[in-house]
């Protein structure tokens, strides 16, 4: 069946990645990379929320590739956007816990997303341009409070998916080669009824 962007649900994962170069130079042979995704689609503007998610990796080696089981791990969905999802993805790398690791990251993002007053920007109904730009915002200030706690920025990166563009959503498409001196990785828009259990499925911040 064709894809049907009014009503089939799509899921943005990233398939593998690749650690190429750690933040701490040549000091320990493994590093913890973990995954940190925030996602507002057009529904969030009636029932301002963030979509949530964050997946970390222990004992990576510089030069490891980790491969994502199934169809990836979720940063986005399954679910029906709407017109846009406006995406932000941040790779740390932890010199902390990884076991506190995700209720600390939950109330950074929920602490700095009050600070920021995304949910009264997000219920106005601006555009996804304008939803990208308070996404980046709060990933930003997500990064510095990261980094107050001796975690190191490895890569980030944003964007926009539309429903009403030559493809919708770029549904289908893989993303390779992206990253930095750091990182470099593989990410997908698939459709995607319900996830498939091989990773944690992404969380909602109420805003």
């Amino acid at each position: 069946m064709a894809f049907n962007p009014s009503t089939d649900k799509i899921a943005i994962t990233i398939t593998e990645f690749t650690l190429k170069k750690s933040a701490d130079g040549i000091f320990g042979k493994y590093n913890e990379p973990y995954i940190v995704s925030l996602a507002i689609d057009e529904h969030g503007s009636n029932n301002p929320k963030i979509d949530f998610n964050i997946m970390p990796f222990p004992k990576v080696a510089v030069g490891g590739k980790v491969k994502m089981l199934g169809d990836g791990h979720l940063l986005y969905g399954p679910k029906n956007p709407g017109q846009f999802v406006a995406l932000s993805v941040l790779i740390m790398e932890s010199d902390s816990d990884m076991q506190e690791l995700g209720g600390r990251i939950a109330e950074i993002v929920d602490s700095k997303a009050v600070e920021l007053g995304v949910g009264a920007i997000v219920s106005a109904n601006p555009g996804s341009a304008a939803i990208l730009g308070i996404l980046k915002e709060l990933t930003q200030l997500v990064a510095g409070e990261l980094k107050q706690n001796k975690d190191d920025e490895l890569y980030r990166i944003e964007g926009t998916f539309l429903r009403d563009h030559q493809v919708p959503y770029h549904v289908n498409r893989a993303y390779t080669g992206l990253g930095n001196d750091y990182i470099d990785l593989t990410m997908q828009i698939i459709p995607l009824e319900h996830p498939n259990g091989e990773g944690p499925v992404t969380k909602v911040v109420a805003l």
